[in-house]
């Protein structure tokens, strides 16, 4: 009875002292090797008398089979990183990206090859010889000797060939088109694997801290029972059952430290070495999923998989066709000039100039032709069946994934309640068993089984995770929830990164101090650093420094001078340019065109005089060997603004008629446009975190006005400037807390997506961009404009009287009429109908609501009406408008025609002198 007492006094000293020891542990928990469980002999008790002095011999056992942790990896030293800057620093260092940007190139330059097929080839040809022959001109020479010379150029072209060339052009033209789709494709996978080693590290590291707080656990009630064993408080069955448990806890302790080492090196395989001392940590994403209708419809647009197969069938159909152009005749030109200047009994110079068509026309090749086509055909049906099949495969593969969200979804709920509900269980079962109430094996099923819940936690959470960014693969989403676009030459922008990789620098060559050190730092020293890395963090990145000297050169003298560093076949070139000279600071990049080609060239600093940027650039000739120009600044704007305008080609404006007018200017003022002030005020003052559609940007308020009308966005939409001195126009789209919310609203703009691209970003970069902007934006509001009209008193043309008479004409009709009338003749319009009078033709349109977007007039001697519905740029526009007619509507038969034809009809019976 008094060993029983003391082993009961000495339990209840060690679980107030252990829990203090095991809590410290708790919160320093790092991952090592597995702790050593020391082997503790079962003894029979012979005799009682043998146990004195027990406990302290108990006391040593126990501090000897403490785990270690003094030589574990100091994972908790290790910087924390972002799943967003992984996925940019895995996209940066990527061969396999890299290696698919070359195909793109490949592809490019065999479109660029066939495009020559169109160009003539000329053909230099020189020929110089001498020849003995036998035998000689008399008895007296035995062989007679002459030279051979002579020169001539041929140009050769192709004139007809059935479309050979067309089509081989028009294939190249979507096998880019394919390789295009490849390199984001190659983009996606190799940000999914980012995504796979991020999360890897993320869980594995959650199971091993989970297992290792278990095994603490089973090995403090180890110890405890062996000591009641040993003062015969506990039987052999106790000892044998805990030590079992505990062998059984170390053994998956040792599978999940595996999994975890095995993580971390594919995350260093994946990720870089540069990113090897930092540390995975993010795993609450915000997941919610549109109805399974939804994201199959989404997926079969945009899925990169089906794409590919979409633009390869488009490729095939243009092979077929360039197959079929071998069964008509080929023509060619060829024209020679041909100079002889020395040869057999040469008496002077000889040339020859000869054109000649060449028809050529195979009549039998064995069937060559024939099976060409038909291997086309086949495989163009392979490839139907091969979508067909990928398509079924897509839809079984959304179906698991939507089901498995929504069930893990709920399953979560479960989960965490019965892990709640477990360590409540747990801590009673402890309590009831340090007080001898409770039962050993209870205590172990309760302790197994919140250990089965809280791994079970992990494997639902993980495969969450994974299955929505596996989700937004297949719908053809998941570059644009990381914000990349490999379209974009600077796709992989690092300014929204979080990870700082100066502050890294410092630090990944000072000794890292353990948690004694840690202690003895000062409060001073503490703050200095914070101090230090905010100072760092607040450093621009590269982008944000080129986009500063882009506004201080758009603000420049246009005296001033640049240097031009030419040239780079693509801009990725010269970002690593930039990069490796360190002139972020100074420098930018564009493209140009030269002969037909598109180059990137750099333009750096800017000098007040000639001078100073000679001597400039004699310092650089001598560090670098791209070729150097000096330019003035007005000429490099130039070149700078033919680069934002998309490279046009602007055609002449016809010379202005001359009239000797006496003028009368007086100034009107003109109505200025406001964007919608509350919606601006809630995207200025919206949650950083909150996303937004961008829509387009334009080259002119005007433009932008005209689409926010056209589109009826006005009231969720927010207009503004930037960049000063060349007038840019964004036009941002809605507030959204979350992703998914903006991808719907984006799904609703079916029209604008596919004419504007619209993409989603996070707010904070536009709200960035207006206040960087906002002067420029309160500057346009409070300038009124103006517009100065002039009077004219003497017109001497008669066509100046013409065009004034239908000036004047023009205002009696409301906007669309006069557009109508205004636009050049090959655009399209519809043609509704016919109609007796132009009052019933009215009433038409009011019945049908079309009132505003079609064209009334009368014509003919019966003064009959027609109703022309619609303006369009082309006829594919005029074809959808068509297409989308009510029913009541089309019944009537309505044609597209050419625009030209109604306003010649127009204005044969409304024109000077002739309105009915």
């Amino acid at each position: 009875m008094r060993k029983i007492c003391l082993s009961l006094i000495f339990i209840s000293q060690l679980f107030s002292n252990d829990d203090i020891i095991l809590d410290e542990q708790k919160n320093n928990i790092q991952i090592s090797d597995e702790p050593k469980v020391e082997e503790k002999p079962i003894k029979r008790v012979q005799n009682k008398l043998e146990y004195k002095g027990t406990v302290v011999k108990k006391v040593e056992r126990l501090r000897n089979s403490n785990i270690n942790f003094s030589n574990e990896t100091a994972l908790g030293k290790l910087k924390k990183v972002s799943l967003n800057d992984v996925v940019l620093e895995t996209l940066s260092n990527s061969d396999m990206i890299r290696s698919a940007r070359e195909k793109v190139i490949q592809s490019q330059l065999k479109l660029d090859d066939g495009l020559a097929d169109y160009y003539p080839t000329l053909n230099f040809e020189y020929t110089y010889s001498k020849t003995r022959h036998y035998p000689g001109e008399d008895d007296k020479s035995q062989y007679k000797f002459y030279n051979d010379r002579n020169y001539r150029f041929v140009m050769a072209q192709n004139l007809f060939a059935g479309g050979a060339t067309y089509y081989n052009v028009k294939s190249l033209r979507e096998s880019l088109l394919v390789q295009r789709n490849m390199y984001k494709l190659t983009v996606q996978e190799e940000l999914n694997k980012a995504i796979k080693a991020y999360f890897g590290v993320v869980f594995s590291k959650k199971a091993v801290e989970t297992n290792k707080k278990h095994m603490i656990k089973l090995q403090k009630i180890l110890d405890i029972v062996t000591i009641k064993y040993d003062n015969g408080a506990s039987s052999i069955g106790d000892l044998t059952s805990i030590k079992a448990n505990v062998s059984n806890a170390q053994t998956k302790l040792i599978k999940d430290k595996s999994k975890l080492e095995e993580a971390l090196r594919y995350y260093e395989y994946i990720v870089g070495k540069k990113f090897s001392k930092t540390l995975p940590y993010e795993r609450d994403f915000n997941i919610k999923i549109a109805q399974f209708d939804k994201l199959f419809q989404r997926a079969v647009s945009q899925n990169p998989n089906l794409k590919n197969y979409y633009l390869n069938i488009e490729a095939e159909k243009y092979k077929v066709q360039n197959a079929q152009s071998k069964f008509s005749p080929k023509v060619d030109l060829e024209v020679t000039y041909n100079d002889i200047q020395d040869q057999e009994d040469y008496e002077g110079d000889e040339n020859d100039f000869t054109g000649r068509v060449k028809l050529t026309y195979n009549l039998f090749n064995g069937g060559k032709d024939k099976n060409k086509v038909l291997r086309s055909y086949s495989i163009l049906r392979d490839l139907k069946f091969r979508l067909n099949e990928e398509i079924k495969k897509l839809k079984w593969n959304l179906s698991k994934l939507h089901t498995s969200i929504n069930s893990v979804k709920d399953a979560l709920k479960s989960t965490k309640s019965e892990v709640s509900s477990s360590q409540e269980a747990v801590e009673a079962y402890w309590e009831a068993f340090k007080l001898g109430e409770q039962d050993l094996n209870v205590l172990l099923q309760g302790q197994r089984q919140l250990n089965s819940a809280e791994l079970e936690l992990i494997k639902f959470e993980r495969s969450n995770i994974q299955d929505f960014f596996l989700l937004l693969g297949y719908t053809g989403d998941l570059l644009a929830y990381f914000n990349i676009d490999p379209e974009n030459n600077k796709f992989v922008n690092f300014s929204t990164s979080t990870y700082n990789k100066k502050l890294y620098d410092d630090l990944k060559d000072k000794k890292l101090l353990f948690d004694e050190e840690v202690k003895e730092k000062t409060v001073d020293k503490k703050e200095k650093k914070e101090q230090k890395q905010k100072e760092i963090e607040k450093e621009p990145s590269l982008n944000e420094n080129i986009d500063l000297f882009i506004k201080s050169f758009l603000q420049a003298d246009e005296n001033s001078f640049m240097i031009i560093i030419k040239e780079f076949d693509n801009v990725y070139d010269a970002f690593d340019f930039i990069k490796e000279q360190k002139i972020s600071k100074e420098a930018f990049a564009f493209d140009i065109l030269k002969k037909y080609k598109i180059k990137t060239i750099i333009a750096r600093k800017i000098f007040d005089n000639e001078l100073d940027a000679k001597q400039e650039m004699e310092k650089m000739s001598k560090t670098t060997n791209k070729s150097l120009e000096l330019k003035t600044i007005k000429d490099i704007k130039e070149l700078y603004i033919k680069y934002l305008e998309g490279l046009e080609v602007k055609v002449k404006e016809p010379k202005p008629k001359v009239k000797i007018v006496e003028k009368i200017q007086m100034l009107k003022k003109q109505q200025s446009f406001k964007t919608n002030e509350d919606f601006k005020k809630k995207f200025l003052e919206a949650n950083k975190e909150n996303y937004t559609i961008n829509i387009a940007t334009f080259t002119s308020m005007k433009e932008a006005i005209s689409f926010v009308k056209k589109e009826q966005i006005y009231d969720n939409s927010f207009v503004f400037k930037y960049i000063e001195g060349k007038e840019l126009v964004k036009v941002m789209y809605g507030v959204f807390e979350n992703y998914q919310d903006a991808v719907i609203s984006l799904d609703i703009l079916d029209d604008i997506k596919q004419k504007y691209y619209p993409v989603i970003e996070k707010i904070q970069t536009k709200q960035k961009l207006y206040k960087q902007n906002k002067k420029l934006n309160e500057k346009e509001n409070k300038t009124q404009e103006y517009e100065i009209v002039t009077k004219s008193k003497i017109v001497d043309s008669k066509e100046d009287k013409k065009d004034d008479l239908k000036e004047n004409k023009t205002k009696s009709l409301n906007d669309f009429e006069a557009l109508f009338l205004e636009v050049p003749k090959n655009y399209y319009t519809i043609n509704l109908a016919t109609i007796n009078t132009k009052e019933e033709a009215k009433e038409f349109t009011l019945k049908h609501g079309i009132e505003d977007s079609s064209f009334v007039f009368s014509f003919g001697d019966k003064n009959l009406a027609k109703v022309m519905y619609g303006v369009f740029e082309n006829y594919e526009q005029a074809k959808k408008a068509l297409d989308e007619l009510p029913l009541n509507l089309r019944k009537n038969s309505p044609y597209i025609e050419k625009i030209g034809k109604k306003q010649d009809l127009y204005n044969k019976y409304h024109s000077l002198g002739k309105e009915k």
